[in-house]
Parts: structure tokens; sequence; C-alpha cells
């Protein structure tokens, strides 16, 4: 797989988790060593892997977690890391749409999430091709 296509497969882990309502898979999609950031629609910056996998566990434990779909729109490539920009809706209120940046960066030799954001979106997914910018070094 090339960096682009693995970064992916995180990505689609980590949506997938989510929608399962799994913690120990959404654990797992996350760096274990590396800084985290994750800013959840309308709140605080989270810093730190404890903050970070809490908030998880606060959204996944409570009995109105989204079920969150995804459409990835663009994969940009840098030196060291990889941002996926997607947008999200929860299939019960599909109209709604937010739009979300996901960082992976490798560690102990695969990728893994570094960085979540969502905030609201007017528009959804435009129906193309995921565009995959080149490496930015």
């Amino acid at each position: 797989m090339n960096d682009s296509e693995e970064a992916l497969f995180c990505n689609d882990a980590f949506y997938q988790a989510f929608l399962s309502r799994d913690i120990s898979a959404m654990n797992n999609t996350w760096a274990k060593n590396a800084a985290l950031l994750c800013i959840h629609p309308g709140g605080q910056a989270l810093t730190g892997r404890e903050d970070v996998i809490t908030s998880w566990q606060n959204i996944i434990a409570h009995n109105t977690c989204p079920r969150i779909m995804h459409k990835v729109d663009q994969i940009t490539l840098y030196e060291g890391m990889v941002l996926i920009t997607c947008y999200e809706w929860d299939e019960r209120q599909p109209d709604h749409f937010l739009l979300a940046t996901n960082g992976f960066v490798r560690e102990e030799g695969r990728y893994r999430m570094v960085f979540h954001q969502a905030g609201p979106t007017p528009i959804g997914p435009v129906e193309t091709d995921t565009e995959v910018e080149k490496p930015v070094h």
C-alpha cells in the first residue's frame, strides 16, 4: 500500500470504530506516543492521549451517540504526515453536515491518528473522486 492507501485504511478504521461504538478499536486508531489534538464540534481543544480517548469513551457510551457516516473529500500528503478531509453526517440526520480533518503520522510502522477536528458546514459532499495532493516538502 502507498501512504494515501495506508492513511485511508486508518481513517476508515476510525469511522468504523465510531459507528460500531467500539472503544478498543477507537483506542487503536490513535497514536500511543505522538502528541494528539482533538477538537469536537463546539468543543475545546483536547491534548494528550488520556483526554482524547476519554472524550471518545464518553461520546461512544452516550445513548444518543451519533451514527456517523463519512465521505473522503481530499487527501494531502506532507513529509511525515497525511491529512484527510471528510464530510461527516449522522445517518439519522442526512442533511446536516460536518467538515472534518483527520491527521495521521507513522508510529510503529503504520499510520495512526494524531489529529481530528470537525465543525458544521452548510454543504455536503460533492459526487466526485477523492483528490490526492502530492507530497509537500
